[in-house]
């Protein structure tokens, strides 16, 4: 491996780990550079990768024993994409996507697991990367609600249903 190549994926590592660190906390800012190679829409890691918040996390917002989300920001170059880790669990609350905003800004990807359970394994969940590349200059907010299934008038419209906690993530392009 080149020495240029194995900088970028270490940069790109360390973003992303910091990058889910600081999610919960508050606003993180993540720059993707418009140089090619990883983080781009070509397979490899995303420019600026995040998690949202995990499930005891929005419970305790649900319950008002914790302060409510702050939006995160995401800074990208045409081209760089962002991923979103998911954790998805069968559970009676859930996150779920709401809002994939501006799609003449940002062009959703295919999702794909990053972990998996063993089959008929009770309560075990796993995680699921939602993915977007910037396709044009410009902002847009991609939105997640932590949801009550239970509770959904609709069982395909995660918008339905009661809202515990939500996230947001602002994409800026350019």
């Amino acid at each position: 491996m080149r020495s240029g190549t194995r900088a970028r994926t270490v940069r790109t590592a360390v973003v992303a780990v910091s990058a889910v660190a600081a999610l919960a906390a508050g606003p993180v800012t993540l720059t993707g550079c418009s140089s090619s190679g990883p983080g781009g829409s070509g397979g490899g890691p995303p420019a600026a990768l995040l998690a949202l918040p995990a499930d005891l996390d929005a419970e305790a917002v649900a319950g008002g024993k914790q302060a409510a989300f702050e939006p995160s920001d995401v800074h990208l170059a045409v081209g760089r994409t962002v991923g979103m880790d998911v954790r998805v669990a069968p559970l009676p609350h859930g996150w779920r996507l709401v809002d994939e905003g501006d799609t003449a800004l940002l062009r959703r990807d295919a999702d794909s697991r990053q972990s998996t359970c063993p089959p008929k394994t009770a309560g075990c969940g796993h995680t699921v990367r939602q993915s977007w590349t910037a396709t044009a200059t410009g902002s847009t907010t991609l939105t997640w609600r932590y949801v009550d299934s239970a509770t959904c008038t609709e069982p395909q419209n995660p918008a339905s249903c009661r809202t515990l906690a939500s996230k947001e993530v602002r994409v800026t392009v350019g």
